[in-house]
């Protein structure tokens, strides 16, 4: 068939047309291209710029005395060798210098461990945290000075406190003249009842007891009483409380009813062996007794007895009664009673005697 001059027109209208795309489509793919390479470019310099400024950062931490991780670790052990070398001078020269100024081992070792209670018992160092479940007494060196009598006396700035003058006395004080030991001023007194031998364990009753109970009650001074306790079992304890409950019968009993633990000093006392256990469960059945008995119950001890004897939180149900010797007080927890020296002197009693404090109204 032969071409007309139409078709053949409209045949190089369509390759036009084609042409014309290709080139629009070329076009747009160089120009994709040219912007690639420009966003490359870009990208390639920022980067560039990037990595001098960190270049230069680092040049500049370098120059102001920066270092590298190794070179850091390196500092720091050496940071850490020389403080413990510097801790370890001063730890040297606080207890130099105290050991100088005739503080005892126990004290100046006491001084480096203020979070803890120490405590020294046959040859060694026992630690014991001190805690914050059990209420503090909160009173500070400051708050106690010694009055003219002998007694301390109370000038801290808590108007709540009200601190009452005692005695605790037994056969050793021989016979007391009560009246002139009131005259001194003394609020109350704890008679001994009575003790336990520490090694057959026989019950043995104060020859003082009946004279001092009546004298002091007979002259106004309100009384408590204890028992040296070397009970090692339950049925011992509720042996020294029924003989402590018979005997105060009688008797006007305002203060409390106290058991006094404390480690024997003899090699053969029969408590040397009991474990913490065994003492609170002493401790606890003597106090519950006398509780349910109607009476106040009270623990006597040192720091070693609420300590090592006994866990001062699982007593802290029953009163205190802490006897230390010494400024300030090395007990943190609260108390009742504060035994504060056994040479003190008081007219009405010859020889030195027991002296307390009672922060407690009974």
């Amino acid at each position: 068939m032969k071409n007309t001059s139409q078709d053949t027109r409209e045949r190089i209208g369509v390759r036009n047309t084609h042409n014309i795309i290709s080139i629009i489509f070329l076009s747009l793919v160089a120009l994709l291209a040219l912007s690639f390479s420009v966003m490359l470019l870009i990208k390639n310099a920022s980067l560039k710029r990037e990595e001098e400024a960190v270049r230069s950062e680092l040049e500049a931490l370098n120059e102001e005395g920066y270092y590298t991780v190794t070179e850091a670790d390196r500092l720091i052990e050496d940071a850490k060798a020389q403080t413990r070398l510097e801790t370890t001078n001063s730890i040297k020269a606080t207890i130099q210098s105290k050991l100088e100024a005739g503080e005892g081992t126990t004290t100046t070792i006491r001084s480096l461990f203020p979070d803890q209670m120490v405590v020294a018992s046959s040859g060694r160092y026992y630690f014991f945290p001190i805690l914050d479940t059990i209420a503090h007494h909160g009173f500070g060196e400051e708050d106690f000075v010694v009055g003219d009598d002998g007694f301390l006396e109370y000038v801290g700035s808590d108007e709540s406190i009200h601190v009452k003058k005692g005695v605790d006395v037994s056969r050793f004080q021989g016979n007391i003249d009560w009246k002139t030991v009131k005259e001194q001023g003394i609020d109350f007194a704890f008679i001994r009842v009575g003790l336990r031998g520490t090694t057959e364990g026989k019950i043995l009753t104060d020859d003082c007891f009946e004279d001092n109970i009546k004298g002091a009650t007979e002259n106004g001074i309100d009384v408590g009483v204890y028992f040296y306790s070397q009970a090692v079992n339950e049925k011992e304890a509720l042996e020294e409380v029924q003989l402590i409950l018979d005997m105060i019968e009688p008797y006007d009993v305002k203060y409390p009813v106290v058991i006094d633990i404390e480690t024997a000093d003899s090699d053969s006392a029969r408590t040397n062996d009991l474990t913490s256990d065994e003492y609170e469960v002493v401790a606890k059945t003597f106090c519950d007794t006398v509780r349910s008995a109607g009476y106040k119950p009270m623990i006597y001890g040192n720091v070693k007895s609420f300590t090592l004897l006994m866990d001062a939180q699982d007593v802290d149900d029953y009163g205190i009664w802490i006897a230390y010797y010494g400024s300030p007080l090395y007990y943190p927890y609260h108390f009742d009673v504060l035994q504060f020296t056994s040479s003190g002197t008081v007219k009405g009693i010859d020889g030195n005697v027991d002296l307390d404090i009672c922060i407690t109204d009974y």
